[in-house]
């Protein structure tokens, strides 16, 4: 046997995935000769390949010891920081491996990945690019240039870079499944779900792909073998198989059950390297709040937060904005920058580094005001930066998350008879858990033809996302307004664009007129709130009901008609329409929603009448009481913060009126 034969034998029991053989040999051998640095360098690879990035680093500094100048080392022991989740450490190290003789083009692309998970998009996108260059024929390469360009904003080109992968490797599924994200901001959702069926065809068993594909088309309104494809949804959850996005199924007819399931798989995914010690807890006064969200913007939770931010000042809560998305530029931003006691532009930040930030802070009570929606940050969360976390406002369903201490309800939202179904300890406040920002005037809307609407006639409304409205509800809509002449049904939506076109074959197969779906384009926020002038009765959808649609009709006026089912997603208009004592507008069933919609259009003055006891509800009911749900906010924050002061487990908690 000659000297080298320990390394062969070692690499070729690698190859076969024996890691336990290859790490005895290497073992035994470094044990008779300690100084071959090429022994060092292969434990190290074991260890990386057996899931021990922690026990690579100091392999590859013994053998860096011995001979600094090796590249592919240098690059080994940035991939174990790398997998240890020390991005920012292991750009470092892949820099370095660069900058050695014997350095390789196709190195580079796990530099722009680290500075890419390192939260430093912008030094990323050069590397990405020329690790491209230098592979061309690298799908690989080309799947990280298009992960770049999809974090700094740049969708178009990030489907195209994506594209190219896929050219190159046409089973590079993930591939497919990123194009489709990409295209899906960048607003084409056609071409988006044609990516996913290459995905598709790519990996069948591809469940992200799955889910994105079923969202899309609640998205546009393509109800086509919609039924099968939300069934296999809920079976992979049954099934206990991530990749169902837990934001995304929250539209779907699921349970409760399964909806703490799907959150569960998610949260499960979200890896916490190493959760941050605990961290100290205030005295007892100034207890400071941290409030972290993607939404700081011209966005529904600005809308619902803003006015609330403002008024805990005169509470003992000292809050602290955190929002992890650009400034926009707009007013909502300036505001909510001005009303915290503190604001932090962390868009640019890794979770690690927006972590470090709430703990520098010294945060007692952190709220997550994102959940899994898009722009989530909950891998920051699972580092445990704040001693109390909890789940309010912007994701209407648990979090199902061990890092995640309380959910912030109402009794309406989350009753008792469902309270198996949230991993969380809840506490409900003794009105709607949901915020509204009183200081929004109501204009006066344009002239009806000026809106595409008629002169005359009742005219539904729906302002939701399109995704909330599928074919049991549109079923519904189609009842009512066969059955009111004249009438029309008022929906958000580019008249031109994919939704309106297929809602309106939709419509025609059906047997209505498709010219009485009028589809409103998008609007600043004071003329799309004067529109519900206009509005003789929102119609809500379910399973997932309008939530600042909701606020934002019932502000202006407008009565709101709404269906609960079991799920929370499902019963914020139950809580807001309870809160302004107004139970008549809340149905049964759908047979319940549709006569009721009916009798309403039917009965003269009756719209009057409802507008009637809404302007009083308004002023009477503690919904739109802002200074009273501040006070309330604050208790609710004093009970969790108490209760981990005195060393205590979350528990749930039910507040009283005040």
């Amino acid at each position: 046997m000659n000297a080298v034969d320990p390394l062969s034998l070692a690499r070729a029991a690698l190859a076969r995935g024996d890691a336990r053989a290859a790490l005895v040999l290497i073992t035994r051998a470094l044990a008779a000769d300690p100084r071959q640095a090429a022994l060092w360098a292969e434990l190290g690879r074991v260890y990386l390949a057996i899931g021990r990035p922690d026990q690579t680093g100091p392999a590859l500094d013994r053998a860096l010891t011995l001979e600094p100048d090796r590249a592919a080392w240098w690059h080994l022991a940035g991939m174990a920081l790398h997998a240890e989740g020390r991005h920012a450490d292991a750009a470092e190290l892949l820099g370095t491996a660069l900058r050695q003789p014997d350095a390789e083009p196709g190195q580079r692309v796990a530099l722009a990945a680290a500075l890419l998970d390192a939260g430093d998009a912008a030094r990323a996108l050069p590397e990405a690019a020329r690790a491209v260059g230098e592979c061309p024929q690298d799908a690989q390469a080309a799947f990280v240039l298009g992960t770049v360009l999809a974090a700094l904003g740049r969708h178009a080109e990030s489907a195209n870079a994506f594209a190219a992968a896929t050219a190159i490797d046409p089973s590079f599924a993930q591939a497919h499944h990123n194009r489709a994200l990409a295209l899906d901001e960048a607003g084409r959702a056609e071409e988006a779900i044609a990516a996913c069926d290459a995905a598709l065809a790519a990996e069948p068993g591809l469940v992200h792909a799955q889910s994105q594909r079923v969202f899309l088309q609640r998205r546009i309104a393509d109800w086509r073998d919609l039924e099968r494809r939300s069934a296999a949804l809920r079976d992979a959850v049954r099934a206990g198989r991530p990749g169902v996005a837990p934001f995304a199924f929250l539209a779907e007819p699921a349970t409760p059950a399964e909806q703490l399931a799907c959150a569960r798989l998610h949260a499960t995914a979200i890896a916490a390297a190493r959760p941050l010690p605990s961290p100290p807890l205030a005295n007892s006064a100034g207890i400071r709040v941290g409030m972290v969200s993607s939404g700081f913007n011209n966005h529904p939770t600005a809308l619902l937060v803003a006015e609330l931010v403002e008024r805990l000042r005169a509470t003992p809560l000292v809050a602290i904005g955190y929002a992890t998305t650009a400034d926009d530029g707009g007013a909502l931003r300036r505001r909510l920058r001005a009303g915290f006691a503190g604001f932090h532009e962390v868009n640019a930040a890794d979770p690690a580094a927006l972590a470090a930030q709430v703990r520098a802070d010294r945060i007692d009570v952190l709220f997550d005001l994102r959940g899994y929606g898009a722009g989530e940050v909950s891998a920051a969360f699972a580092l445990r930066p704040a001693p109390v976390q909890v789940n309010w406002l912007a994701y209407p369903a648990t979090s199902g998350a061990p890092f995640i201490d309380y959910l912030l309800a109402d009794r309406h939202v989350v009753p008792d008879a469902l309270r198996a179904h949230y991993s969380e300890a809840v506490v409900r406040l003794p009105h709607a858990f949901q915020p509204s920002d009183t200081s929004r005037p109501v204009g006066d809307p344009p002239a009806r033809a000026a809106l595409g609407l008629p002169q005359t006639g009742f005219v539904f409304a729906c302002f939701n996302n399109a995704y909330k409205i599928g074919p049991p509800v549109f079923d519904a809509w189609r009842r009512i307004l066969a059955a009111t002449p004249g009438s029309v049904l008022w929906l958000l939506g580019d008249p031109a664009g994919a939704f309106a076109r297929n809602l309106r074959v939709a419509a025609a197969g059906a047997g209505i007129d498709p010219a009485r779906l009028v589809f409103q384009p998008k609007l600043s926020h004071p003329a799309y709130l004067a529109l519900y002038r206009h509005v003789d009765l929102f119609l809500d959808t379910w399973p997932y009901g309008a939530h600042t649609t909701a606020s934002d009709a019932l502000w202006a006026g407008a009565p709101l008609l709404t269906l609960p089912g079991e799920t929370f997603a499902s019963r914020v208009g139950l809580s807001l329409l309870r809160t302004l004592d107004l139970p008549e507008l809340v149905c049964a069933d759908v047979a319940d929603y549709v006569a009721r919609a009916l009798r309403i259009a039917a009965t003269p003055g009756e719209p009057a009448r409802l507008r009637a006891r809404l302007r009083d509800a308004r002023v009477a009911s503690p919904l739109f009481d802002l200074p009273r749900l501040a006070r309330d906010f604050a208790r609710a924050v004093a009970f969790m913060h108490q209760r981990a002061r005195s060393g205590l487990p979350p528990a749930d908690h039910d507040l009283s009126a005040a």
